[in-house]
């Protein structure tokens, strides 16, 4: 009776992978055939496989969706002018923008090639070295938003593809293929059952939602059709609504990577790894690519200031120095998204979060259980004193950027901790300073403290008061481009 149990087991078990291989097969098949059929309406195999370089121009409207001044819609707007430029077989990538909104104006751009890589800020004219560029992380957002680009990938990573099945969304029907490019989540892409074209794209980022991608209005260059106005979707608000003013097809690129000679030559911009930094006895900044928090010993425990990404990480580092303290404390800045990430750290410390009276629905919205958060609503001040050691938190709001601004003070070491006001940059001196800095400036100067230095949640370099005061005073470098 165990035997005939045994080889029923084992007969089951047969056909079961017997079942799964068959409907892999045909998964993989489907796919096939899905990507096949959009390469042809893409503009065929060798066509694309012909694309060598590609320069693409646009206006974009971004609507700062959980990243305004409020914490509701009506949404800020940012409006933006650029272009990007592809050298495929060359791994040659070039991109600038041009634009003002959320109290920042930016001329920017990004060369990457090779040993000549660079990093151009024509509003401070300055031009910086990469140390180590990296090709794909740099075009992979130009990538994703490039349809004959992203089928072209799509073909090339045909074997990691899977078949997801047939969709009706919004009256229409869409074949959708997932598969995963060298960096970042897998993305799904919708082809649409009659033209084959791709119309829609999905991401899911963690702790941070659903990226929806739409492409409309195709017209063709060169035999290769590209869409006329793309949309982005952020957890299904308008987050970009962007317009292709120009496409150019396989024409020299060189001309977008020469550097302006009247640029001023500034030290090399070097990886940011995670670091930490004493700013004075028993205050540390501690981060890395571009985020950063700022932790207090306060004798019994610790205070933190900034809710950016990667807390985990950098509570991890602080624990080499102030081994099982308690984090009893955890102050969100503000309410961007980018900037309560952390609370779920927080939260699972055991910590109050410390947001701005207005900014706490924002903060339990972005907890593991919201209504459980401990929370400490600020109004306009607050002060922690214990183990010999003061912090006021302090709403210095409204600013160009927020209506609410939460600053961790440390009066005895006449530091403040700030985000997204007034950042060193890594390298070089301060840029000409932009709207939020200067209203972040008029908001210091409206309190009754002394700042000799400013740490921020975007650079590992502290700022001091000269920095600022020479920032106010730079004048905008006249370049075009």
């Amino acid at each position: 009776m165990k035997t005939i149990m045994s080889l029923a087991i084992a007969g089951m078990l047969a056909l079961s992978a017997a079942n799964a291989g068959n409907f892999t097969e045909k998964n993989s098949a489907k796919a096939k055939k899905i990507i096949d059929l959009a390469v042809e309406a893409h503009g065929g195999e060798a066509l694309l496989e012909q694309l060598d370089t590609l320069v693409i121009a646009n206006e974009t409207v971004n609507h700062s969706v959980d990243q305004s001044r409020g914490t509701e819609p009506p949404w800020d707007t940012t409006e933006n002018k650029g272009y990007s430029a592809i050298d495929l077989e060359n791994s040659i990538f070039v991109t600038q923008s041009a634009g003002s909104g959320g109290g920042f104006e930016n001329n920017s751009a990004t060369i990457v090639n090779g040993a000549e890589s660079y990093r151009l800020n024509y509003r401070a004219g300055t031009v910086a070295k990469i140390a180590e560029p990296d090709f794909a992380t740099t075009s992979g957002p130009f990538v994703r938003v490039t349809p004959p680009l992203l089928v072209r990938t799509l073909k090339e990573r045909e074997a990691n593809a899977h078949y997801l099945g047939e969709v009706e969304v919004d009256g229409e029907s869409f074949h959708v293929v997932g598969f995963s490019m060298t960096v970042g989540p897998a993305i799904n892409m919708y082809f649409d059952t009659k033209s084959h074209v791709l119309r829609r794209s999905e991401r899911m980022f963690p702790n941070f939602g659903l990226v929806e991608y739409r492409f409309d209005d195709y017209e063709k260059t060169d035999g290769l059709p590209f869409n006329k106005t793309f949309t982005l979707y952020l957890n299904g608000d308008v987050n970009v609504e962007r317009k292709i003013t120009s496409v150019t097809v396989n024409q020299p690129i060189d001309r977008y990577t020469k550097v302006d000679e009247r640029l001023a030559s500034i030290p090399p911009v070097e990886p940011d790894p995670l670091a930490r930094k004493e700013l004075a006895e028993g205050v540390w900044l501690i981060g890395g690519s571009g985020t950063y928090a700022m932790f207090v010993d306060m004798g019994e425990y610790v205070f933190a200031a900034g809710g950016t990404g990667g807390i985990p990480d950098r509570i991890e580092l602080l624990r080499e120095v102030v081994g099982d303290k308690p984090i009893r404390y955890g102050m969100l800045t503000h309410h961007h998204s980018d900037h309560v990430l952390g609370v779920s750290a927080y939260e699972a410390e055991g910590a109050t979060v410390i947001a701005a009276k207005a900014h706490e629905r924002i903060a339990r919205r972005a907890a593991e259980d919201g209504e459980r958060l401990k929370v400490k609503a600020v109004d306009k001040r607050m002060v922690l004193e214990d183990g010999g050691r003061r912090v006021e938190i302090l709403d210095i709001g409204p600013t160009a950027h927020t209506e609410h601004l939460l600053v961790a003070y440390l009066p005895d070491e006449e530091l403040i901790f700030e985000a997204d006001h007034f950042s060193m940059p890594r390298v070089g001196p301060a840029p000409p300073a932009v709207t939020s800095t200067q209203t972040f400036a008029e908001a210091l100067a409206r309190q009754d403290i002394e700042v000799s230095r400013i740490a921020s949640a975007h650079s590992p370099r502290v700022a001091t008061m000269d920095d600022l005061a020479r920032a106010l005073e730079a004048e905008v470098f006249q370049a075009s481009r």
